[in-house]
């Protein structure tokens, strides 16, 4: 009997946000490397372009068609038991409401060989690419990252909010504002930031949950003073 392949190894890729001039190096090194690539559904097309190896769709689309997390798991122990070199590839950081804490914990148990590359996240990088800063000099010297899908969650105490896929919850996100800002307190509404059909749409807290009617995903809202600074700090 033969021996049994060496194992793989699986790297935990972010791929940032919009399209592959946001890649760090070292995630795509990871593309070029790896033979088979399991990619989020939020992943841009330009990205995906750059991969060497077999492209495998394991997203989850809110409210429609998913790849059920455990499922992901099993196929990354799976093919990293049969030697293949595997990409976990998201959008994003692989650590920032990408479940890749959970990945990275379920390799670790398997005994499998595992990387995390961060990427960078819409968060942050979204933001700065438009001229939005999440600190400013006498208008914020704070601010937090929370999942905008569930309403029902407290919202973190910080000068600048930044939320995550809040398109489904704007209704009960607008009390939970309300609870820490006043009702003209700006805001912005992000969609797709570095992909085609990019759309920023500017209002107050006052102005939800009507102002996100019709926007695509993936999009983002962030609420502060510093959307006041919008237009005047691009070149």
């Amino acid at each position: 009997m033969g021996l049994p392949p060496a194992l793989g190894k699986v790297y935990l890729v972010g791929a940032g946000f919009g399209g592959p001039e946001h890649l760090t190096l070292k995630a795509l090194r990871a593309l070029e490397e790896g033979e088979v690539v399991l990619h989020d559904r939020l992943v841009h097309p330009g990205v995906l372009a750059l991969a060497r190896g077999q492209l495998v769709p394991v997203g989850k689309e809110g409210y429609g068609a998913r790849t059920e997390q455990e499922a992901i798991h099993r196929l990354m122990v799976q093919l990293a038991r049969e030697g293949r070199t595997v990409v976990r590839l998201k959008g994003g950081d692989p650590m920032v409401f990408g479940r890749g804490g959970e990945e990275a914990l379920f390799l670790k148990e398997a005994g499998i060989p595992y990387e995390v590359v961060p990427g960078v996240t819409s968060a942050v990088g979204a933001l700065s690419s438009l001229g939005l800063p999440l600190t400013h000099r006498g208008l914020a010297h704070s601010f937090a990252v929370a999942t905008g899908h569930d309403p029902s969650l407290p919202l973190p105490q910080a000068d600048t909010l930044v939320l995550l896929m809040p398109l489904h919850a704007l209704g009960g996100l607008k009390g939970r504002l309300l609870e820490r800002f006043s009702p003209e307190t700006p805001l912005a509404l992000l969609a797709r930031v570095g992909w085609e059909g990019e759309e920023v749409r500017l209002g107050r807290v006052e102005d939800l949950p009507g102002l996100g009617e019709g926007l695509p995903s993936p999009a983002l809202l962030v609420v502060g003073e510093v959307v006041s600074l919008y237009g005047r700090l691009l070149p």
